[in-house]
This record gives structure tokens, sequence and C-alpha cells, in this order.
């Protein structure tokens, strides 16, 4: 649950428990004032890896994830049954060293010092043999996850150029621009694939945002969103903000940075904010609301949280830990990778809608 890019043309961001915290913004609003769209974002230098297509003998995404998975669960276990003999042999000749420098005799001294020594030195041999190889193969497979994941995400023809900067991360400077969460102290973000799709930019990462909470005297870290993030850009113009709230069964992850806002709709499962006064049906397609919502906000996807500015839109889908955890102790759920590929389209597609 811890970990790996992100923006196209404007502004811009591993396991943990979701939990959301609201919060005011501490700075009184006067009155509504029109915000600057997200500045561009620069791409960081780094390793790039281009999301290659699938050839028609690729093996299901499901049966090559676990046998990786499996194979590293099995040399994780071997690696701990080994560190655990090998401590228990350094403790058994720890012991019969210290037994036999208490017998007054200089042959069992000798034999104390060397056995002692020897253990000493087996020991820290054995670290440096072992400290890197787990690491190692850890590494090498959350990157052959991901990359096996994207490739069947982005295997559809209408992507095109889908590239991973290993080095690109998100910011919180940058997404505190979206204005949808407010209060962050801190942020987790990896995979952040950028590309175009049917020659619209777009950006999608993995993130989690990370704000405070207080209990008691005591002040603690807490999520106030964990998912996938999108950027895009769009044709609209009016003045302000909108925030689109699409709630599933359980609202999670809600918007807090809602204070200059107002609610210009609310019922059952939808909400939209903005600056009061604004007219959101005359600013923003009927079809593209309608697009949105044809999305089923259930089973893996918790909440989905639409902000759009003049030029920029930022897309905040929640998911559990089958869609933003790679798979170690449990085994891997490809649907569930299938179902956020589903939901990307069609918020690649409902984007296409507002700029035509």
């Amino acid at each position: 649950m811890e970990n790996e890019e992100n923006k196209v043309e404007e502004k811009q961001p591993e396991q943990v428990e979701t939990s959301v915290e609201e919060k005011k913004v501490e700075a009184p609003v006067e009155e509504p004032k029109v915000e600057e769209k997200p500045a561009e974002k620069k791409v960081p230098q780094g390793e790039i890896i281009e999301i290659e297509k699938l050839d028609g003998d690729a093996r299901p995404l499901q049966e090559e994830i676990e046998e990786k998975r499996v194979a590293l669960v099995a040399d994780y276990k071997k690696s701990r049954k080994m560190s655990n003999i090998s401590m228990a042999v350094v403790v058994v000749a720890v012991i019969g060293a210290m037994v036999l420098l208490l017998v007054n005799a200089t042959w069992s001294k000798i034999t104390g010092y060397s056995l002692g020594g020897a253990a000493l030195v087996g020991l820290i041999v054995f670290s440096m043999l072992t400290k890197n190889k787990f690491p190692s193969k850890s590494r090498e497979y959350i990157r052959f996850v991901t990359t096996k994941i994207d490739q069947h995400i982005y295997n559809n023809t209408e992507f095109q150029d889908v590239k991973v900067n290993l080095s690109d991360k998100y910011t919180i400077t940058e997404l505190g621009l979206d204005r949808i969460y407010n209060n962050l102290v801190d942020i987790g973000s990896r995979n952040i694939v950028k590309g175009r799709y049917l020659g619209d930019g777009f950006s999608c990462g993995e993130l989690a945002l990370y704000t405070t909470k207080s209990e008691g005297k005591k002040t603690m870290k807490a999520v106030s969103f964990i998912g996938k993030h999108l950027e895009l850009q769009n044709t609209l113009h009016f003045e302000g903000r909108y925030i689109l709230v699409f709630k599933g069964e359980k609202p999670t992850d809600l918007p807090t940075d809602i204070e200059d806002l107002v609610e210009l709709h609310n019922d059952e499962n939808f909400v939209v904010y903005g600056i009061e006064g604004s007219d959101y049906s005359k600013d923003i397609p009927a079809k593209y609301i309608s697009a949105l919502k044809k999305i089923k906000v259930a089973g893996n996807l918790l909440n989905l949280n639409v902000v759009l500015w003049a030029g920029h839109t930022g897309v905040y889908l929640s998911y559990d830990d089958p869609v933003v955890s790679l798979p170690f102790d449990k085994p891997f759920e490809a649907e569930a990778q299938y179902a956020f590929k589903d939901h990307l389209l069609a918020v690649l597609d409902a984007e296409r809608l507002i700029n035509k």
C-alpha cells in the first residue's frame, strides 16, 4: 500500500485505511473571486517507459500476475525461513560460546571465542548476502505488475503515445490547485500515465491525499482520498469552479474545499457545488453530466468527484484495495482493474462531449 506520472497541458500531485475528515478552510472568504486555472506542469527527467500494445498471443492478466505473485511470496517465505534458521544457529552458537567461556580451561576458552567469532562473522556475511536480495525482487515485481496492468488498461486503439515517467510524482502544490480537498499535509503517488485518447491529451495516476485530524490533544494524519486521478483539458468558459459529486451507497472521500461554494443541486446520488449565483446548467453541457451519471458508483468504485475549471478538468475516482493496492498476500483481482478501465473510458468519452 505504498508504493510510483501526470498532467498534460495544464496544472497539477500505498496502502492506507480509508477515512475522510472534512475541514473548513482556515482563511475566511469575504466574497467569491475568480480563481486562476491550474498552471502548466513541468515533466521531471527520469526513466520513461512506453506502454506497448498487447499482441495476439498475450497471456491473461490474471494468469501473468498471479504467477509472479505466487513466486514472490514463495521466495519471501523461503528468505524468512532461512533468516530464522540462521538466527537460531547464531543464538545456539553464542550460548555455546558463553558456556565454554565459563569453563576454567584454556581449550574451552579458545573454543568459546572461536565459536562466538564464527557466529558473528557468519551473521554478518549472511546479512550482506541477503540484504538487498528481496527488496530488489520486490521492486522488479512492482514494476512488472504496474507495467502489465497498464498494458491491459491502455490496450485500446483509441490510446496513443502512452508513457510512464518513473520519476514523475504529484506535489501538494499541484493538487491543491484543483481545490477539492483542503488542508493537505502529504500525498503519495505512483504510476502516472500520460498519453492521448483519440487525439486528446490526458494523464492518469494513482494517488493518496492526506490531511490532519484532531483526537483530543493529538493531531493525526488521515486519508482524504485514495484512488485514481485524471487531468484533462476542456473548452468550457465560466468563472470560478464547479465540483460534481457522484456518490455511491456509502459516500467516501467527499470534497472538503467547498467553503467558498454553495450547493446548486443535491439529490440522493448527485451534488453540484459552485460559486453563488452561477448556473451550472448553462455552463456545463447536460450531455456531459448524463454521460458521467452512467458510471455505476458501486463495487470497487466508492465515489467519483469531478472539478471543472475553464480549460481544466480534474477527476478523482475513489477505489478500494483491489484497484489501488499491489497484490502480495492476497490473490490478484483482474476484474477490478477491468472495471477501472471501463470507468476510465467513460470519463474520457464524456470529456470529449465538452470539447466539441
